[in-house]
């Protein structure tokens, strides 16, 4: 109709070149439809437009992966500085150096202090000294004799045993490192004094030293030693001083423990230390004073009991009867709620899932069961069945070894993310903080991906090791931090106590 608007239908105009004459004995090629035309009209057309999108979208995927990545070895890296962590490893691991008996006690008891690795050793003299050595290649940067007390003889060696352990403590912004010695083995009577050695891990002067009659507890904390020695009254005194200049920081005394006419004083203390709290027990009595000196529990035991530190401000009041645990959970506003189980030790805890505590049953073949329990209210959120060999907990995840299998569970509500089966019965378990390693049968490390489980890969060592230390000798696969978890490293030794260091 005159004066209305009609509908129509744009199509755009192709730009096609008329074809090629064609020879008379040559067949022609058919035309192509009119939508194949278009089409190839349009690409041409919009050419730069697809190359430029095709440019920014692979640019966007080469950006954000190597977002991720920073992001992964910013995580990794941060991940170092948590005990039990050790350093990145891939399939071709091996050794990077080798510690002869002498040398090699000071993995299994040193620490790694501001990148050099502190430890004791005793020479064949029976001479005992610390050193401080480059844990990625073994050379010792320094070595201080120890001038330690007249020894008990032994009947069982021509020189007495000293086992020296060291630890890191935070002194200001730096840090010193305190080795502990004490007579050990077979033959020694009652308890042996220990001799405190205070150095500057950088260059091993010693900047303290003292002596811990034995039975005295003995522990420390940010800054300081903390020493339990007894006192008149039947009580003890817990005192705490500077771990350099002896200056005194703060000081408890227990009340006067009760004895019936025939009980001798008590002549042993123990004394723990976690990162905020100190634990002192004298026979069936103990007692939690905050690091800076304060009481926070009395808490009575019998004789079968002890008590612990757990995670998230709980103790746990453990108590060992007919091949059983029982206990009770301490929480920190003071509720006592009783288990059935007794405090799980983590190889690794990273600080994440700051609500739960961890515990464990006992069976008679082993730990049975670990289940995670709220740190406010004590309850059980969930469990985890089977005999538990180890467990370690990383970004939230707690990742438990079993008798036959590796089990990834949520830390906070147990919601189970795998299960991987082993052919082998699981030693222990370490990570990298990108795979889960588990020593294999033979002298062999196997790699498990923290995401799902699955193998990444598998390195035997048995060749590389018996070349470097063992010669035709049998060789055993350990974990490098015996003493407190204190030294990053995953070594091999042999029963001649050489060690191949790996990395």
């Amino acid at each position: 109709m005159p004066g209305r608007m009609r509908e129509v239908e744009l199509v755009e105009v192709v730009d096609e070149r008329a074809p090629a004459r064609q020879a008379p004995d040559q067949p022609v090629a058919a035309e192509p439809p009119d939508d194949v035309r278009a089409a190839r009209t349009w690409v041409r057309r919009h050419a730069p437009w697809l190359v430029a999108s095709a440019a920014l979208v692979v640019g966007s995927l080469v950006v954000t992966q190597v977002v991720l990545d920073r992001r992964e070895d910013a995580r990794v890296a941060a991940l170092a500085a948590v005990p039990g962590v050790v350093p990145p490893v891939d399939a071709s691991i091996g050794v990077l150096w080798r510690a002869d008996p002498e040398l090699a006690t000071a993995l299994r008891s040193g620490a790694v202090v501001d990148g050099v690795l502190v430890g004791g050793v005793q020479d064949e003299s029976g001479a005992s000294a610390v050193v401080g050595l480059d844990p990625d290649t073994g050379v010792v940067a320094w070595r201080t004799p120890l001038d330690l007390p007249t020894p008990q003889p032994t009947p069982t060696s021509a020189w007495p045993e000293q086992w020296i352990s060291c630890t890191p403590v935070a002194r200001g912004t730096a840090h010193v490192v305190a080795c502990v010695s004490q007579q050990v083995g077979e033959g020694v009577e009652g308890i042996p004094p220990s001799s405190v050695w205070v150095l500057d891990p950088a260059h091993g002067d010693v900047l303290a030293d003292s002596e811990v009659p034995g039975g005295w507890g003995l522990s420390f904390v940010d800054d300081g030693m903390v020493v339990a020695r007894p006192v008149s009254g039947d009580r003890w005194e817990v005192r705490a001083t500077d771990v350099v200049d002896g200056t005194p920081r703060w000081s408890w005394t227990t009340p006067r423990l009760e004895r019936t006419d025939d009980e001798a004083p008590s002549a042993m203390a123990s004394l723990q230390s976690s990162e905020d709290h100190v634990v002192l027990v004298v026979d069936t009595r103990s007692w939690v004073l905050t690091t800076a000196g304060h009481l926070e529990l009395d808490v009575p035991l019998d004789s079968a009991s002890w008590l612990q530190p757990a995670r998230a401000g709980v103790f746990i009041e453990s108590t060992w009867t007919s091949s059983a645990f029982s206990g009770t959970l301490l929480l920190p506003d003071g509720s006592r709620v009783p288990i059935d189980e007794t405090a799980n030790w983590l190889a690794v805890d990273d600080g994440s899932a700051p609500d739960v505590v961890f515990t464990v049953g006992q069976a008679p073949g082993g730990a049975d069961g670990l289940s995670g329990r709220s740190a406010r209210t004590g309850e059980r959120l969930w469990h985890v069945a089977g005999t538990i060999v180890t467990s370690l907990l990383l970004d939230g995840t707690l990742y438990v070894a079993t008798s036959r299998s590796l089990v990834a569970v949520d830390a906070a509500t147990g919601r189970l993310h795998w299960t991987t089966e082993t052919d082998h019965i699981p030693q222990q378990l370490s990570t990298d903080g990108r795979h889960l390693l588990l020593p294999g049968p033979g002298v062999t490390l196997e790699a498990y991906t923290l995401s799902d489980g699955a193998l990444a890969w598998t390195a035997d060592l048995a060749d590389e090791v018996r070349a470097e230390v063992a010669g035709d000798r049998r060789t055993v696969f350990v974990q490098g931090f015996q003493s407190g978890w204190h030294d990053p490293r995953l070594y091999v030794w042999t029963d001649t106590g050489a060690v191949a260091v790996l990395g």
